[in-house]
């Protein structure tokens, strides 16, 4: 290391910063993790700014239109463009017009969009709802004898068989009977339930035989039935080939003889067990008398042949079902719970949110859903347009004979000015008056604008670019399967273009042209009803979920 790179104390100099030049991404992702850190809301100027700028720009009109235009005419002086009659109309027009749009913008402005911290309690954080499953099978008592009442090794060896010694020492001993009788009584109720929880292979194969639908469910269905069967299997058991010890009453006797006949038999009597002929072997000769075949084929042809319902018989569908048909591409609509108070509750104010509101990033705070908007772009665009129109009409007003005075430069301003905000006014009115005649915000509105895009990305990467037919008819499918997306598929869809209108307008026809509250009141920010073809979590379900008047 140079000496020029050490400083007075002998240590390292720490690298200077090079500056360098940050891309748009870059510097956007920033100001993105900026605004989502801030806490507090928007400086009062930034706020308050756009109030400002609107209202120097049409102090500026009402100056350029009243007194450069306007008055000129009415004086008769040599500048002027048109008749003193002229310009009175258009002085009358464009304060009709004016005095209109500054009582719609200052309705607009001074009214709070309504904050939900004002109408709402706060509220601890909502806990989930905790889903249990039920899970259907054999109780555990049944599958196993109580531990206490075993030793381990008797799970796994065979019990222990009687002969005329024990009884011997039975007599011997005054207690060896209660003993011996307790011992095999418990033996027995052990075999009992492990034979009823896991029947054996022979069991399964005769109940496969004689019920041809649990076999072909394999052996989980074979042993529900075996349990419900719970028939022994056939074999010689007497009484001269089993004694049973002294000490056991005859209802024991006849349960042990009938249940465990295979403990108490000898080793004799296994062989002399038959079993019926296997149904899949047994090949039958079409020259042998009816009466040669075995039952096990008459059962099976008679179950074959009748159609008795079985536990997994479904009802036929109707005529006029058709299935759905297969897509290459399937919608998946928004999976979010939006009608939960888990989803809507907000932490940084402890309230759970009304409907329909959000949290504005400018204010800081959880607004309500206010329309106030149209008001102002509505008459913005008729200001505008009569500016327009004010401004167009004289030139040409003139006869030919009469030299042309020269226009204004001011004129020719807010000419151009007047064009700008007339395109922006007129789109600004024409997205608030769909919203409105959709019922939804302009929030809702970008949700469903995603879910389009992501629509229309499945389907070019599925179809291709040109394939517009093939797209067209999978959006078809969609339709008939879920419904429109701007309607059935709209969480607040009332159902009518008309309802939507006056849900927010109200009425009474003349609050659809004065900036006054709707006559009657629906739209409060607090309340409002669902569209009904959405589940109580706000999921859109399928057509066929849908109430049967809706569908």
């Amino acid at each position: 290391m140079l000496d020029c790179q050490l400083d007075q104390d002998g240590n390292a100099r720490p690298k200077r910063s090079v500056p360098r030049i940050k891309g748009f991404r870059e510097q956007y992702e920033i100001q993105r993790l900026k605004q989502q850190e801030k806490q507090g809301p928007d400086n009062w100027v930034v706020r308050k700014f756009a109030v400002g700028l609107v209202a120097g720009i049409f102090g500026y009109s009402y100056y350029v239109y009243v007194v450069r235009l306007c008055i000129p005419m009415i004086r008769m002086e040599d500048s002027r463009l048109g008749a003193r009659a002229q310009g009175l109309a258009y002085l009358v027009v464009f304060h009709f017009l004016f005095v209109m749009f500054i009582w719609s913008y200052v309705v607009a402005v001074w009214t709070q969009p309504g904050y939900a911290r004002d109408v709402v309690p706060k509220t601890d954080p909502p806990q989930a709802q905790e889903e249990y499953i039920t899970v259907a099978g054999q109780p555990y008592e049944q599958q196993q004898a109580p531990r206490h009442r075993f030793e381990a090794a008797d799970l796994y060896r065979p019990p222990r068989r009687h002969s005329s010694r024990d009884d011997d020492v039975a007599d011997d001993d005054e207690d060896g009977q209660g003993v011996d009788a307790r011992g095999l009584d418990e033996t027995l109720e052990m075999q009992e339930r492990l034979s009823a929880a896991v029947p054996n292979a022979d069991e399964e194969d005769r109940i496969a035989e004689t019920a041809a639908t649990a076999g072909a469910f394999g052996p989980a269905v074979g042993t529900v039935a075996a349990n419900r069967s719970a028939s022994p299997l056939p074999g010689p058991t007497t009484e001269a080939a089993a004694p049973a010890p002294r000490g056991i009453s005859p209802a024991e006797r006849e349960r042990c003889q009938s249940a465990a006949s295979t403990t108490l038999a000898g080793s004799s009597t296994r062989s002399g067990i038959t079993f019926p002929p296997k149904a899949h072997l047994h090949k039958p000769n079409p020259a042998d008398p009816p009466s040669s075949i075995p039952p096990t084929d008459l059962r099976r042809r008679a179950s074959q042949s009748s159609a008795a319902p079985s536990y997994l018989h479904f009802a036929e569908p109707p005529d006029d079902y058709e299935p759905p048909k297969r897509l290459a591409v399937e919608r998946i609509p928004r999976n979010a719970p939006v009608l939960t108070e888990q989803y809507r509750y907000d932490p940084r104010e402890g309230i759970v949110r009304p409907y329909r509101s959000h949290r504005c990033r400018h204010c800081a705070a959880v607004v309500l859903i206010y329309n106030f908007l149209q008001y102002s772009s509505a008459y913005t665009l008729f200001l505008f347009l009569t500016l327009l129109i004010a401004q167009t009409l004289p030139l040409g007003s003139f006869p030919s004979s009469r030299p042309y005075p020269g226009a204004d430069g001011q004129q020719l301003a807010i000419l151009a000015l007047s064009f700008l905000f007339l395109c922006f006014t007129g789109s600004l009115f024409a997205a608030h008056t769909r919203l409105i005649l959709r019922n939804m915000t302009t929030i809702e509105e970008i949700g469903m604008n995603r879910m389009r895009q992501r629509e229309r990305k499945a389907l070019t990467s599925t179809f291709g670019f040109w394939a517009w037919r093939a797209k067209r008819e999978t959006r078809r499918e969609w339709d008939k399967q879920w419904g429109r997306l701007g309607r059935e598929g709209n969480l607040w869809w009332l159902g009518s273009r008309r309802a939507n209108w006056e849900m927010v307008m109200g009425k009474k026809k003349i609050g659809w042209f004065l900036p006054i509250p709707a006559r009657p009141v629906h739209d409060d920010g607090l309340s409002y009803k669902p569209n009904p073809r959405f589940s109580p979590e706000g999921h859109w379900r399928p057509r066929k979920e849908w109430p049967p008047e809706l569908r």
